[in-house]
């Protein structure tokens, strides 16, 4: 587990006993705070950040003081949580041509497909979208650094929505039409993945379905 400034948190966990979960990038479990009978107090959906391979799961979650994040940001290595899945169909089938479109924690599934991508060294072109309020907001942005390195197929776009620091080689706003086209070219050319809060969603899917995409080629998962 490891503490973002912005209160993020990116925990790992691994199985009692057993073998891993199986899943596809993308998809996501319910996580359940458990008592001392081994009962479900609260749960909770998160997206899987991890490889499918790993032999843990990951998850990027802010720390927002519900029910069942204030109880998990108590706890500390070797406490027990509940887990089931996976579950979703926004996972990732290999498209060679992907378009992924994230605003906040909504990155989380989008580690696990670009790091598969990497892994894989598959060929096309992954474009990832990713908005956050600050520069310290940013997660993961050393290893998307990296896996650009590992695959020169793969680039990511962030862009900040509270301020234009200093030096700052990004974009500057949120996610929207002109932004996208400044990268993507030809929107038809790409199978599209938006993660985020339900405005984000709603915009960028209207965007694309405008230029042309398919509807059927455009994945949504959002809260709010």
């Amino acid at each position: 587990m490891q503490r973002t400034p912005t209160d993020i948190k990116i925990f790992r966990m691994e199985p009692l006993e057993g073998g891993m979960l199986r899943f596809a990038a993308g998809q996501f479990v319910f996580l359940h705070i458990l008592d001392e009978n081994g009962k479900t107090i609260v749960k909770r959906p998160y997206s899987i950040a991890s490889l499918p391979d790993a032999s843990y799961l990951e998850f990027c979650i802010k720390m927002v003081g519900g029910e069942l994040t204030s109880r998990l940001d108590k706890m500390g290595k070797g406490a027990v949580i509940g887990i089931d899945g996976p579950y979703g169909d926004f996972k990732y089938d290999e498209q060679p041509n992907a378009a992924f479109v994230a605003g906040g924690t909504g990155i989380a599934p989008f580690v696990s497909i670009l790091r598969h991508v990497a892994q894989k060294k598959m060929k096309g072109r992954f474009l990832l979208f990713y908005s956050a309020r600050t520069r310290e907001a940013i997660a993961y942005r050393e290893e998307f650094e990296r896996l650009e390195k590992e695959n020169p197929n793969i680039k990511v776009v962030l862009t900040l929505t509270r301020e234009e620091p200093a030096g700052w080689e990004g974009e500057c706003g949120r996610i929207n039409e002109d932004m996208v086209c400044k990268y993507a070219s030809s929107l038809t050319d790409f199978d599209w993945w938006i993660c985020g809060p339900m405005p984000l969603i709603k915009n960028m899917r209207e965007c694309l379905i405008k230029r042309g995409v398919d509807p059927k080629r455009i994945k949504v998962e959002g809260w709010g």
